[in-house]
């Protein structure tokens, strides 16, 4: 079979098209598909507040902090020791 330019030509825009098609039917056809119906609603109503709240971090009682370097390398330093008690609170 002998295939001229023109053929080469035609083919190769066919193909173009076919492939931009795909490219742009793909992703908005996935989108559009509802699925099987098991997916979960993320809607969420967020009524606004009409007082301002307060965000504040309280530490523990504690005697000071002791960290020893245990296990570090060329890449990385690393360190044990305990940490006092942090609480975070937002109202």
């Amino acid at each position: 079979m002998k295939i001229n330019r023109t053929t080469q030509a035609l083919a190769a825009s066919v193909l173009g098209l076919t492939l931009a098609g795909a490219g742009l039917a793909g992703p908005a056809a996935a989108a559009d598909d509802p699925g099987t119906g098991s997916g979960i609603d993320v809607s969420v109503n967020i009524t606004p507040t009409t007082t301002p709240g307060q965000l504040s971090m309280t530490v523990a009682d504690n005697t000071g902090v002791s960290l020893q370097e245990n296990g570090s390398d060329a890449a990385a330093r690393q360190f044990t020791g305990t940490l006092p008690t942090v609480t975070v609170t937002d109202t």
